[in-house]
Parts: structure tokens; sequence; C-alpha cells
């Protein structure tokens, strides 16, 4: 069976999806999902002409490249246990297509909610004020629920590649920079309409503040780290409990940032010196970006420092489970001295090599956690097809790389 079709195959176990009524719902809701996002995108897109057109796609290729260094850090944090690359491009491309095109429907419809309450309660007619009082209270609950969506979906049909906090922060990740990419191609495209000239530089000092580590990535990550959660836990409680409060506090942390956020931006910009009234676009570009970072930390300070010690709490539990999983396969999938390098993580330390015995130390970590994922349900290893799988190329992995080493 070649490599990836394997891959597939393992990814499959235990996923409602390899039976036919859970195959059936996974594509009927895709396509609906799809649908809805296509029309959300129809609204965006049609009365665009062709010049804009480029300039957003000019923009996503400059947002594409400025996350390459987050999206190389998000392989890195996911090194012990490899998820597959297109599942990674998977969770980009949901946050850049169906989470804005979905967000967009919702956002439109509740910002013209607002804006007729506004006039109709109390007799206030300002575009500003409801576009502010959306931002806030609209925006925030509507586009972390279509990306933490993305993470649910992951975590319900592919089951056997997510395993714990660390994972969900990572697939939220992924979803949050796919979908800051497309809002910062699309921000850009707007103000090159409203004004004649694109602001690339002002909207990167912005949305790319820190390369992407801000923003949407983080309060997904967060999200996302709430369904880790759940899925790392055994009680009940904790398992329902846990997604709401990620869902929840990404959410305070997005509406803090559209809110007290913008205002302290405001006042940052004027401490520097400069006329806020006259629009970003006469701000410099590295000034902006100050008043950006300093309003992000200011701002979504707490949820940085969550966000580390969750990966700090993550990371140890990992190393557990490989060392508790692993310790009774010293002798049959794992020499002592491999055991020792694992568990001391000298081999995951860095991106370093990505030779055989790399290869061999990940396939090991595999069998850890499948083994994990079997006594956690219950089941015994000794009998799960994949635990054998694993034990299999474990053994094919070493007499390959013993032949390597006795050609030289």
């Amino acid at each position: 069976m070649p490599a990836s079709a394997k891959l597939v195959a393992r990814a499959m176990v235990g996923s409602p999806i390899a039976r036919p009524f859970g195959g059936c719902l996974f594509v009927g809701g895709m396509l609906l999902l799809l649908g809805f996002a296509f029309l959300g995108h129809l609204a965006l897109w049609v009365l665009e002409p062709a010049a804009r057109i480029g300039i957003f796609l000019t923009a996503a290729l400059i947002g594409t490249v400025a996350s390459l260094p987050l999206l190389a850090l998000l392989r890195w944090l996911d090194r012990r246990e490899r998820e597959s690359l297109w599942l990674a491009i998977g969770a980009v491309v949901w946050g850049a297509v169906i989470s804005t095109g979905l967000s967009a429907i919702f956002n439109a419809l509740g910002f013209g909610f607002v804006a007729v309450s506004l006039e109709i309660v109390g007799g206030v007619d300002s575009e500003l004020i409801g576009q502010l009082l959306a931002a806030a209270l609209i925006a925030p609950p509507v586009e972390e629920a279509f990306k933490g969506l993305a993470v649910l979906v992951l975590f319900w049909f592919l089951r056997a590649e997510f395993d714990n906090v660390r994972d969900g922060i990572i697939y939220g990740a992924l979803v949050g920079i796919g979908f800051n990419i497309a809002e910062y191609a699309l921000y850009v495209m707007q103000g090159y309409a409203e004004t004649g000239v694109a602001p690339f530089a002002q909207q990167f000092a912005g949305r790319f503040v820190f390369l992407g580590f801000n923003g949407h990535m983080l309060w997904s990550a967060i999200c996302g780290a709430g369904v880790g959660f759940a899925r790392q836990s055994r009680e009940g409680c904790t398992r329902l409990g846990a997604p709401v409060a990620g869902y929840l506090a990404a959410t305070f942390g997005h509406a803090l940032n559209n809110s007290v956020g913008v205002f302290l931006l405001g006042i940052f910009v004027v401490l520097m010196g400069y006329d806020v009234e006259r629009g970003l676009e006469s701000i410099p570009p590295l000034a902006l970006w100050g008043a950006a970072a300093a309003m992000n930390i200011v701002v979504q300070g707490v949820l940085y420092i969550a966000l580390l010690v969750l990966l700090a709490l993550s990371s140890r539990w990992e190393r557990d489970v490989i060392r508790t999983y692993l310790a009774d396969e010293v002798g049959i999938s794992i020499t002592p001295e491999e055991y020792a390098a694992i568990v001391n993580d000298r081999m995951f330390g860095a991106l370093g090599s990505r030779g055989i015995p790399w290869r061999l130390a990940l396939a090991q970590n595999e069998l850890a956690f499948r083994k994990w994922h079997v006594a956690r349900e219950g089941g015994n290893p000794a009998t799960d097809s994949l635990v054998a799988a694993w034990r299999q190329d474990i053994a094919t992995l070493r007499d390959e790389w013993l032949r390597s080493r006795q050609t030289r």
C-alpha cells in the first residue's frame, strides 16, 4: 500500500466517516457549508472589477508569505506526532474559504440588525457607531464559531489524528492563519476601492504585527485548546465544558480587541503625534506597527500567557504518554538507547534531520499515542490492529536503517 494511502487508512480508524451514515453525513455537511460559503463570497465579489481582484490576490500572496514562519513554528510544535501536511493545508484553506464566507453572511445580517436597532430604539442614524458596536458584539462570536467549527469537525471525524490540547491549538491556529490571510486581502481590496490606493503596508502592520502570531491565530488557538482539552479528558463535564470555555475565551479576546483595542490603538497613535482623523493611510506603517504591537501586548497579554502555559503543559503531557506507553516496548519495538533519547526529547528538540532515525522515533511515538487511544477507550492494545501496524513499521524502518549503515 502506498505511504499516502496507508496514512489515510490509519486516520480513518475509529472515524464516523468510515461508516456509510457517517460518510454521507460528512459529505453532505461539507457540501452544505461550501454552498453557503460560496454565497458569502459571491456577495463580497460579485460587484468587484478585475483590477480589485488583482489587488486581492496580491495581498493574499503577501499574507501567505508573511505567515510562513508561523506555519513553520506550528510544524515544529507538532514534531512528536506529526500530522499530515495535507490536513494542515486543509485547515488553513477552511479558515480562508469556509470560515470567511460563512462569517460574511452572518456578519452582514448582524451589522444590519445593529443599524436598524440603533435607528429604531435610539433614533441614532450613525454608520460609524453601528460599525463599532457590530465589530465588538457581532463579529467576534460569529467568526470564532465558524473557525471553531473546523476544529470540531476534525475532532469528531478524524479522532485518530486528534490527541490533546496541543493538537487543538495547532489546528485552531492553522484555521486562524487562513482566516487572517483572507481578511487581510479583503481589507486591502476594500481600502483600494474606497481611496484608489491599496493599503498593503497599513493593513499588514495591524494584522501581521508579530508575523501573524496575533489576532485570529491567537483566538482560534485558544478555542482549539478547549476542544483539545475535551479530547484529552475523561470526565464528562470537562469534555462538554472545555470547548465552550475555549470558545467564550476566544470570543471575549476578539471582542476586547475590537473595542478596547481599537480605542488603545488610537491613543497610542495620538501619543506618537499623528492625527487619527486623517485615517490609517496617513500614518507611517512603522509607527502603526509599533502602536499595534503595544496594543496587542496590553489587550491580549493574558491570552498570550495562557497559550504559552497550555503549550508547556501539553508538552509535558505528550512526554508522559510517550514514556508510559513505550516503557513496555523496550526490547520489542524500541531499544533502551532509543527510549532514553525519546524520553529526553533529544530526537525532537530541533528541526534537525529527517532521516531514518527521526522517522523511526516518530513511528515509535505514533505507537505510544495509539496505545493511549486504545487504553483510554477501554480496549486492549495487544489486540489492536493499528498498534500491530505501527510495530511492523518500526521493524521495517529498523531493518532499513541497519542495511543503510552496512552499505556505508
